[in-house]
């Protein structure tokens, strides 16, 4: 006849159905025990069973295993940029769509085609984070084509310059080429470095302070620099760039340049081409370069910095300064010299005269400014340029600009933005890392933490002692489990 046991465990009570028997073997009596359940009302016998957390039932309730680590990192210290807020205002319904695209480029160290990003998406755990993006090829497209609208853009920039430029902004300008073969109007031949492509030329507009990069915009390849720089400034200002300095390379130098500069009231620092009579008489007239009262220290480099005056558009006096690094002077006599004697043309700073080769002007260059430096700070000031060639390279390596895979005019713009805005991001993310851990780096290490889901929470699998220390230092706390 079945009865009922209880047993206490701590506070709980546990209740057992108790049934005995007499065993057929052995003669003796012997009883089964069936677990009823936690009591709840012995009276009237109530209980409540729990199921059991057993391994088998675990599995049971895993549905996935998603790459977790880089994208959940990524994810926590782009919240806390600046244009976070900015990026949900502007693209609302859109935003997941973007941050998806953004992050695919970023973690994938822009190698993977955006026709592959459903894959990821489906693979990741950025799904959770981002549950509305639409990121089929057809979704892509149409989403591009919106990037790349006017009115989008102009939205994005009226509300991102204010968040960098508080008042007057001191910018630095180059351009890249971007060769492709679609056929669109931005894309011609050009001439640029000593070969000739078929390209689309970009050109950067980055703040000298924060490093940010501010405004963008494209030519077709054949339109050289120098042709570019008056429109560039227009458009930065039509969009409330309000611009107080220059920083501009030797291909946006022109008479007509320097008076749009003047006339705007910009001051601008400038290298001088060496195909120019004014530099040729520069370096003719200061054969005293090389004196111990011209040496300047820049970083581990002994230089020497002459400031000299100089007449440009017509009666416009601006400080020049003539600079000689010795370590590239003997690089440039050298190849000078080779050139010659292996029959070649003698290029660069270096004229043939007579049979004979000019060495003076081998490893110098004439820095023009509108308002005096000193010898000391206008190579370090003039090199500040190098902001934009490092934020070129990381948009062709990292973030993978190159080949352009787009088909249309349309969504080539809007992937031109979406490249800007990923950027930005990138730069800020770097910014949070610090310069001694690259952006590569951390997105390595932390592919291979994945995260398992199952039916009401996700659960991130254990880190490592090097996953452990980046999220410390970057004061980043992993969940031991999230909704889904």
């Amino acid at each position: 006849m079945p009865f009922i046991t209880y047993k206490k465990f701590g506070k709980q009570e546990y209740a057992y159905q108790q049934t005995s028997y007499r065993d057929p073997q052995t003669n003796k009596p012997k009883h089964k025990q069936k677990y009823l359940g936690i009591v709840i009302d012995k009276e009237k016998h109530i209980y409540e069973k729990r199921r059991k957390n057993t391994q088998q039932t675990k599995q049971q309730q895993e549905k996935q295993i998603l790459d977790y680590g880089d994208t959940y990192l990524l994810h926590e210290i782009t919240k806390t940029l600046p244009i976070h807020p900015i990026l949900k205002t502007i693209f609302k319904d859109q935003h997941d769509t973007l941050m998806t695209l953004i992050l695919h480029r970023i973690t994938n160290n822009g190698t993977a085609a955006m026709r592959y990003t459903e894959n990821y998406y489906n693979g990741n755990y950025i799904q959770h984070l981002y549950p509305k993006a639409q990121i089929t090829s057809q979704d892509i497209s149409k989403f591009l084509t919106y990037l790349g609208k006017e009115n989008t853009q102009r939205t994005f920039f009226s509300t991102y310059i204010p968040l960098i430029c508080k008042d007057k902004t001191s910018v630095v300008i180059d351009s890249t080429g971007l060769p492709n073969e679609i056929n669109m109007s931005v894309t011609n031949w050009g001439y640029h470095n000593g070969g000739i492509e078929y390209e689309t030329r970009l050109i950067l507009a980055v703040d000298q302070l924060t490093k940010l990069p501010l405004y963008f915009r494209y030519v077709a390849g054949n339109i050289g620099d120098v042709s570019t720089l008056v429109n560039t400034i227009v458009e930065m200002k039509k969009h409330g760039i309000s611009t107080s300095s220059a920083l501009i390379d030797a291909g946006y130098y022109s008479e007509a340049n320097l008076k749009l500069l003047f006339d705007a009231g910009i001051s601008f620092l400038v290298r001088m081409p060496s195909n120019r009579v004014v530099y040729k008489n520069i370096v003719d007239q200061n054969l005293d370069i090389e004196s111990a009262r011209f040496v300047v220290v820049f970083g581990e480099r002994g230089l020497f910095v002459k400031e000299v005056e100089v007449v440009v558009c017509g009666d416009k006096r601006v400080f020049g300064y003539l600079v000689l690094d010795p370590l590239r002077r003997g690089q440039e006599v050298s190849k000078a010299v080779l050139d010659v004697v292996g029959g070649k043309e003698v290029k660069s700073l270096n004229v043939e005269v007579g049979g004979v080769v000019d060495f003076s002007g081998c490893g110098k260059m004439v820095l023009l400014s509108s308002r005096r430096l000193s010898t000391v700070e206008v190579v370090p000031l003039y090199y500040t340029r190098q902001v934009v060639e490092r934020l070129f390279g990381v948009v062709k390596e990292d973030l993978g600009i190159l080949p352009l895979r787009t088909h249309s005019e349309p969504s080539f713009k809007g992937f031109m933005m979406l490249v800007f805005i990923s950027l930005i991001v990138y730069c800020g993310i770097k910014d949070c890392l610090g310069n001694k851990v690259p952006v590569e780096q951390v997105v390595s290490l932390l592919k291979n933490l994945k995260c398992k889901v199952f039916d009401n929470s996700i659960v991130p699998c254990e880190v490592t002692k090097q996953q452990r220390l980046l999220f410390e230092n970057l004061n980043v706390v992993v969940p031991k489990t999230s909704g889904v």
